[in-house]
C-alpha cells in the first residue's frame, strides 16, 4: 500500500511537497529512494524502532525521541535543538483499536483523534478540509494553540493498518525549506508492524503536550559517590491538572552529540494548574568529561477524574515540622508529625522534601512514606527524611504531603 503525504507550511509562507510511504513490514533499514543518485533523502538518518516493535521511522542523528505516557497506545515525540531551544517537530501515535478498521471505523477514529476544543483543552482550527487519499489515508492541515507557546502550524497524517490507527503530527511552524525536506523524508520512512500485539485502547486526541510542563530552580552538581545530578522543579503551565509526569535529561558535547540520558517519573502524583514539584535526575556514571550542556524534557497526561477524586493533597493534612538537624553521619534530617484532618481514610501517604540554596535553586530532594500504612480521619503519623546528598548550601526547605483516599 502506498500513501501520498503532503507537507504544507502555514502562517507566514505556503508551499507544498509530495511525499510517499510504504506500509506493513517492509525493510525499514533500506534507503528511502533506491536510484542512482548521490544521496537519498534519508541519507545520514538512523532507524528508530519503538521498544514494542510496533513502528519504526528513520530520523536525523540529532533528533531526540521521548516516550509519552499513554494508557491507550504508543506516543513518541521527536525533538530537535534549534538555536538554544528544543522544539518538538514530530509526534507519532499508534493505537490498537481491536478490530480491522472498515472505512467507517477509520473515519470514526480520525474524528476521535481531533476532539472538540472543550475536550482537547487546546484550540484546533482546520485550514482546509480534510484530504482523503486514494489509499484510504487522511491528511489534516491546521493550527493548534497551546496554552503557553501559542499557535503552531500542524500537518497531521492519519492512516490505518489492520486494527492499528496511526497519527503523525508534523509541526511546520516557521520551518524553512531544508527543514521541510527533512520532515518530508522522515514521514515517508514511517513503517507499521501490525503483527505486534499491542493492548487494545481507545483513540484519543492531542498527541503532544508541548509547552505544558516548564522548569525552574534547576542546577547540576556531582555527589560524593561520583554521580552527576540535575535537580530542580517542574511546573504545570496548563489550566488543568496533569499526572504521570515523565522527565528525561540529556547530556551533550560541544558538537551536540548526545552522550547520555536519564529518565524518571515525578514522585508527586498530581500537579494542579500552576503547581510545581521537585525532581532529581542522577546519572550514575557521572559527568562525561566532554559534556558542555544538558537538556530537560518532560511529558505528562491530563489527569483522569477517578485519579483526581482519590488524590489526597496537602490541604487535607496538618503538618508539624521539627527543626532540621544534621545527624551523627553528617546528613541533613527533616522530620515531624502530620495528621489527617480530612474526612476520608488515606493510604500511601508520602512526604516530599526539597532543599533550596542561596540562589533559590533546588539542590536536594527526597521522598519517603510515613511510619503508618494508612491514617483514619484525625489520626496522626510521623515522618523522617534524610538528605544523603546536597548539591549546595542548605538555606531553606519546602515540604509537600499527599496520599490516596479510600
Amino acid at each position: 500500500m502506498k500513501i501520498r503525504f503532503k507537507i504544507i507550511v502555514l502562517l507566514f509562507t505556503l508551499s507544498t511537497l509530495g511525499l510517499s510511504a510504504c506500509q506493513d513490514n517492509p525493510d525499514d533499514n533500506a534507503p528511502l529512494v533506491i536510484v542512482a543518485t548521490s544521496a537519498a533523502p534519508d541519507a545520514g538518518f538512523y532507524t528508530y524502532r519503538h521498544e514494542s516493535g510496533v513502528f519504526s521511522i528513520r530520523i536525523p542523528p540529532n533528533w531526540v525521541a521521548d516516550n509519552l505516557p499513554d494508557p491507550n497506545g504508543v506516543r513518541v515525540q521527536f525533538s530537535n535543538l534549534e538555536g538554544t531551544e528544543s522544539v518538538v517537530r514530530l509526534t507519532v501515535y499508534v493505537v490498537n483499536t481491536g478490530t480491522p478498521m472498515t472505512r467507517e471505523g477509520f473515519l470514526n477514529a480520525a474524528a476521535a483523534y481531533q476532539p472538540p476544543e472543550d475536550v482537547a483543552n487546546y484550540g484546533w482550527q482546520l485550514i482546509e478540509d480534510p484530504i482523503d487519499q486514494s489509499d484510504g489515508s487522511r491528511r489534516l492541515v491546521g493550527v493548534r494553540t497551546y496554552p503557553t507557546i501559542g499557535p503552531r502550524a500542524m500537518n497531521i497524517f492519519l492512516q490505518g493498518n489492520g486494527s492499528y490507527f496511526s497519527a503523525l503530527e508534523a509541526d511546520v511552524t516557521d520551518a524553512d525549506d531544508p527543514l521541510i525536506n527533512i520532515l518530508a523524508a522522515v514521514v515517508n520512512t514511517y513503517r507499521v508492524n501490525s503483527s505486534v500485539a499491542l493492548q487494545i485502547g481507545e483513540v484519543t486526541g492531542v498527541t503532544s503536550f508541548t509547552g505544558v510542563i516548564g522548569f525552574d530552580s534547576y542546577t547540576a552538581w556531582s555527589d560524593s559517590d561520583g554521580g552527576f545530578n540535575i535537580t530542580g522543579r517542574v511546573v504545570n503551565n496548563a489550566d488543568y491538572s496533569v499526572e504521570a509526569v515523565r522527565l528525561t535529561g540529556y547530556l551533550f558535547d560541544s558538537r551536540s552529540n548526545r552522550l547520555s540520558e536519564k529518565s524518571s517519573i515525578l514522585t508527586t502524583d498530581i500537579l494542579a494548574p500552576g503547581e510545581g514539584a521537585p525532581f532529581r535526575l542522577r546519572f550514575d556514571g557521572g559527568r562525561p568529561s566532554t559534556v558542555v550542556r544538558y537538556e530537560l524534557h518532560a511529558a505528562a497526561r491530563a489527569s483522569e477524574d477517578t485519579v483526581l477524586r482519590n488524590f489526597y493533597g496537602k490541604n487535607n493534612f496538618t503538618v508539624q515540622s521539627n527543626d532540621p538537624f544534621y545527624n551523627e553521619s553528617g546528613f541533613l534530617v527533616v522530620s515531624g508529625q502530620l495528621s489527617n484532618n480530612g474526612s476520608r481514610l488515606v493510604k500511601l501517604i508520602k512526604v516530599v522534601v526539597s532543599i533550596f540554596d542561596d540562589q533559590n535553586n533546588i539542590v536536594a530532594t527526597e521522598t519517603v512514606f510515613i511510619d503508618k500504612d494508612q491514617l483514619l480521619p484525625g489520626e496522626a503519623g510521623s515522618y523522617e527524611v534524610v538528605m544523603y546528598d546536597v548539591g549546595g548550601p542548605a538555606i531553606r526547605y519546602e515540604l509537600n504531603v499527599m496520599g490516596t483516599a479510600e
